[in-house]
């Protein structure tokens, strides 16, 4: 048996361990062939023949060249072929690696084994070449990950929420939301739960004594599924500690206060981070564009944001589409120029709506870099 891996990043590698361990001849194509013990590698678009299985990198389009014609797979719906875990599948376009990280925090609190994988770092496949039977294992899900699953492989399924984002990829709003939506037909009894079903599903007196956070809202609602009480959900609650670059304090300058919210990649986090400040903000937006038009800030803006800093490929369009904006050529550029205009009071907000690729290699290196620019104007 022979299987093709197109893209050896996190989950190509994982993909590709998993295959070797079943016996399978593999070789692997990528924008930059790298070697890998026991498997070929070459360039994406070279000629590799008949093979019996296809794995496809979440990154890659379905328009890609090598996997046109073929049919093809995600390494996560491999990877599930061969675990017996129980298993819960998180999506969403906001929130879900916190909601992942959240579970797994409640879950260990009382004492039940369960592992995060998925989107947020260790690929499934990685993890089911030496799997733990008794880990309740909680997968956090792109629509990437989506598109190519088919096996029921999850006891529960959550969305965070779906607004629009990878509009560069999908056809349509309508298009990604039913890639999210998928996530109905991989678990194995009922539907799954989301932003409208969290009322129903919880107790009404203990919802609304979650501080109207969704995530802790939708955490409460899959913690009663497993049977855990409202006191244990509550103490480990209190004890959690959110994972960076998401609405990070970073420092006060001079009664100034400076958040990281480098993840927020789309229009409707930057909304989200918005809401959760009290005062004058100067936002810090911009970077690769994924086809969102940011006219939608306007109304929102006006009483919040006193100036927006842009930066990256969509600064013009943030001008264009805004108005009134100051363009800057960079991120350090922008973290200075905000800081002149700041008065006392005020929040100098990184929540870029986009993403980082055309400037940073990922948003945890824009949110580092945003926090060392900052620690460079305390000197």
């Amino acid at each position: 048996m022979k299987a093709l891996v197109i893209g050896l990043g996190i989950s190509g590698r994982g993909a590709a361990k998993l295959l070797l361990k079943q016996g399978y001849e593999v070789v692997a194509v990528d924008q930059n062939p790298q070697k890998f013990e026991g498997i070929k590698v070459f360039p994406e678009t070279a000629e590799v023949g008949t093979v019996d299985l296809t794995i496809v990198s979440p990154g890659i389009s379905r328009n890609h060249l090598q996997v046109k014609g073929r049919k093809a797979i995600g390494e996560v719906e491999f990877a599930m072929r061969f675990l017996k875990n129980r298993a819960i599948g998180i999506t969403g376009t906001n929130g879900k690696t916190t909601l992942t990280l959240l579970l797994i925090h409640i879950l260990q609190s009382v004492g039940i084994k369960a592992r995060a994988l998925g989107n947020m770092g260790t690929s499934v496949a990685d993890y089911a070449c030496n799997p733990d039977p008794d880990e309740l294992l909680v997968i956090e899900l792109s629509s990437y990950q989506l598109e190519t699953m088919t096996t029921r492989c999850f006891e529960y399924g959550l969305i965070t929420n779906i607004s629009p984002d990878h509009l560069d990829r999908y056809e349509s709003f309508e298009d990604y939301k039913k890639t999210k939506y998928r996530l109905r037909d991989l678990v194995k009894e009922g539907g799954v739960m989301d932003e409208d079903s969290y009322l129903q599903l919880t107790e009404n007196e203990r919802y609304w004594q979650i501080d109207s956070d969704p995530l802790s809202q939708a955490a409460w609602a899959l913690s009663q599924k497993l049977g855990l009480t409202w006191e244990s959900f509550i103490a480990a609650l209190k004890t959690f500690q959110r994972p960076p670059h998401r609405m990070e304090w970073v420092g006060e300058i001079k009664g100034v206060t400076f958040i990281n919210d480098s993840k927020g990649t789309n229009g409707q986090a930057v909304l989200y981070g918005l809401s959760k400040l009290e005062g004058p903000v100067l936002l810090i937006a911009g970077g690769k564009g994924k086809g969102e038009t940011f006219e939608k800030w306007k109304k929102p803006f006006q009483k919040k944001v006193r100036k927006v800093f842009a930066i990256g490929e969509t600064a013009p369009q943030i001008e264009r589409e805004l108005g009134g904006v100051k363009l800057c050529k960079g991120l350090e550029e922008a973290v200075r120029e905000a800081y002149l205009e700041s008065q006392k009071g005020d929040t100098i907000l990184l929540s870029p709506g986009a993403a980082s690729f055309d400037q940073f290699q990922s948003y945890e290196e824009r949110g580092s870099k945003f926090k060392e620019y900052v620690k460079k104007l305390k000197e």
